[in-house]
């Protein structure tokens, strides 16, 4: 039951008799109290009350009309969490004068003390200081007596002042009194989305409001939802009376978002990173203006739009929310959509290109102009095709094809796929081709490394550069030849002119794949090297050893280095043993392989060709016309010269370079 006299007036008066209430018409609301306490057998600090009908004195006692007031007895020892009339509040709502109101946010402080008087009676708490003054017994006597508490325990009060735990001790009872205590008043916001309770303090003895008495406020004022029970609570812990309470507040419709697609994938190439290197420089032919995916890869997911939340008041009106928008993943050529309409994945590898708000994976990757500052270097999944021509110091990566229309300068070109270069491959001396599943095919070849699995075919001519071929290497041409550098194939080389007039040094390998030739060179180098470094290390062993033997030891320091340089020496030579080893394996498979290779001049074999056919040599020292050089008999036989055998893009290329003519 509450006691908020200007509140509950208005109230129904109706009330519940199965609670233990009594109906008692007196006087006063003090006898009212009494004669309840002696009905239900309780102490009068241990009720509450509900004012029904106020009472009038009358005329000289004529028109006299009693009150009228519901008591019910308080649970006292059953107070729930949410709130308890023990709970410690702040001074500013005892109405108490204490020494000390606040302690002090500084290490010392004085002690304190409150006063607060709520239904179950005046409870007084003590707290003891810290470096500062104590509270004196006085102190509260005098705060008592201006709350005009003129019966109070004194020996409770001194007690706890002397005890200072800040527990609260019981010092009087309580007597209600309806000009005293605390009243409250709740105003809702128009759109009953928020209360607020305002409170006028309480005066001298009056009693506080508590939790219950703003609850029951709330609800008879219709507050049905959003009761902020936390925030009433430290409110009521912490309440300074300038400032109303927000005790309830409603919750406000949440409409649900919009479906999204969610990329997996860079589909916005306007923004460019540059990244720089360990010594702050940036790098600008690595642009990264590609986007590159494989077969199965995950390229967007539908994020579905979400369902409104509806709100609701402090009335429990229910506030309508807008559910989100769907929306749709466009798809392209070269992806697939799952059932669902939720995720989109790659049906080949490719190139992401974004279009109208729309994936798709291209197969072939198209440079409009030259692979430049402008595009930067180029990695791509697919096959790409550069419409201009490859500039210095620039790459090209590609998993398919890569077809250059104009020249490849000093650049990078590496694919799995065929190489053609429509102009020819000029690469002072720095450039690097290489297919490492399939054929390079270039107009002509100058200063430059190829590298091809399969074969490498050159119209033109071949001149001063590196070329391996895992099978053959033609220069077809009318003006072909090969002159200058190292040609190594598997198979066969077969050019118009081998060498030049002057007597160029061209050497040409064949009958063995260059990538065997490869190893073994690099074995053989390391093996010479760690030879080197083991008769290197095997000297200053040997010296140390003498020092150690003809001066009885050797320094700390020199024992240390006699010890790493025995162990350096015991791994290099277990190495060095596994290396020799390895070449030894090399040779020998050489050995064994089939006597194939053939070296072809269809015009002429200039001096200064250098023949190689397995592990035979010839060294070409006059002119040799319409010549085939092969292996028979263990040892290499001259004959007539052989027609190149018609592979595979020969015509193309050969068709590319005529029309180029023309």
């Amino acid at each position: 039951m509450s006691t908020l006299k200007d509140l509950l007036l208005d109230f129904d008066d109706s009330y519940d008799e199965g609670d233990g209430s009594v109906e008692v018409f007196a006087d006063s609301v003090r006898q009212a109290l009494e004669l309840a306490a002696q009905e239900l057998n309780v102490d009068i600090y241990s009720l509450d009350y509900e004012i029904l009908e106020k009472g009038t004195k009358g005329f000289f006692g004529i028109g006299r009309q009693p009150y009228r007031i519901v008591v019910t007895p308080l649970n006292i020892g059953t107070e729930s969490e949410a709130d308890t009339d023990l709970d410690e509040l702040d001074i500013k709502l005892s109405g108490a004068t204490a020494g000390g109101l606040k302690a002090s946010t500084d290490r010392d402080f004085n002690g304190s003390f409150k006063i607060r008087t709520t239904k179950t009676g005046v409870w007084l708490s003590v707290t003891a200081p810290s470096g500062g003054k104590k509270v004196a017994a006085d102190e509260v006597e005098n705060a008592c007596y201006s709350m005009r508490l003129d019966a109070f325990d004194t020996k409770a009060v001194r007690d706890a002042v002397a005890a200072a735990t800040g527990e609260k001790v019981r010092i009087a009872d309580w007597k209600p009194n309806l000009n005293y205590d605390g009243t409250m008043r709740v105003e809702i916001a128009e759109d009953e989305m928020k209360a607020y309770v305002y409170f006028t303090v309480p005066k001298y003895t009056g009693r506080h409001m508590d939790y219950d008495d703003v609850v029951e406020g709330l609800r008879n004022s219709g507050v049905v939802s959003g009761i902020r029970n936390d925030d009433i609570n430290n409110f009521l812990d912490e309440m300074t009376y300038t400032r109303p309470l927000l005790a309830a507040e409603g919750q406000q419709p949440r409409n649900g978002n919009d479906a999204y697609i969610d990329f997996k994938v860079r589909v916005d190439k306007s923004k460019i990173k540059f990244e720089e290197d360990d010594s702050g420089k940036v790098d600008f032919r690595n642009l990264e203006l590609l986007e590159n995916v494989v077969v199965g890869q995950l390229l967007a997911v539908k994020v579905p739009a979400g369902q409104g939340i509806p709100g609701r008041t402090i009335t429990n009106r229910v506030l309508p929310a807008r559910s989100g928008k769907d929306t749709a993943v466009k798809f392209g050529k070269g992806t697939i959509l799952s059932e669902d309409g939720t995720e989109l994945t790659a049906e080949i590898n490719g190139q992401v290109v974004y279009k109208a708000g729309r994936i798709t994976v291209e197969p072939v990757y198209i440079v409009t102009g030259d692979v430049s500052l402008e595009t930067g270097n180029i990695v791509f999944l697919g096959s790409v095709i550069v419409q201009g021509s490859v500039q210095d110091n620039f790459e090209v990566k590609a998993a398919g094809n890569i077809e250059v229309k104009g020249t490849v300068q000093k650049a990078y070109l590496e694919s799995e796929g065929d190489i053609v270069v429509h102009q020819g491959i000029s690469g002072k001396d720095e450039a690097k081709v290489e297919s490492t599943g399939g054929s390079v095919f270039a107009k002509f070849i100058q200063n430059s490394n190829i590298v091809a699995e399969k074969n490498v075919i050159v119209p033109e001519g071949v001149l001063h550069s590196r070329v391996d071929a895992g099978e053959r290497i033609y220069s077809i041409g009318r003006r072909a030849k090969i002159a200058g550098g190292v040609i190594r194939a598997g198979d066969e080389v077969n050019a118009r002119f081998l060498g030049a007039e002057g007597g160029t040094k061209t050497v040409i390998r064949v009958g063995v794949n260059p990538k065997i030739l490869q190893q073994l060179d690099e074995l053989v180098q390391m093996k010479t090297e760690m030879d080197d470094e083991l008769k290197t290390l095997r000297l200053d062993l040997k010296t140390l050893e003498t020092q150690k033997r003809n001066s009885g030891g050797l320094s700390e320091e020199k024992e240390k280095l006699l010890s790493d340089m025995s162990s350096r020496e015991s791994k290099l030579s277990e190495r060095y043993g596994e290396i020799a080893a390895e070449v030894d394996e090399l040779n020998t498979y050489i050995e064994m392989l089939e006597h194939k290779g053939k070296i072809c001049a269809e015009k002429v074999a200039y001096p200064g060709v250098e023949v190689y056919i397995k592990d035979k040599d010839f060294m070409v020292r006059d002119e040799y016309n319409h010549v085939k050089f092969s292996l028979e008999g263990g040892e290499i036989y001259i004959s007539d010269y052989e027609p190149p055998a018609q592979l595979e893009g020969t015509q193309r290329i050969s068709t590319l370079v005529a029309s180029r003519r023309r």
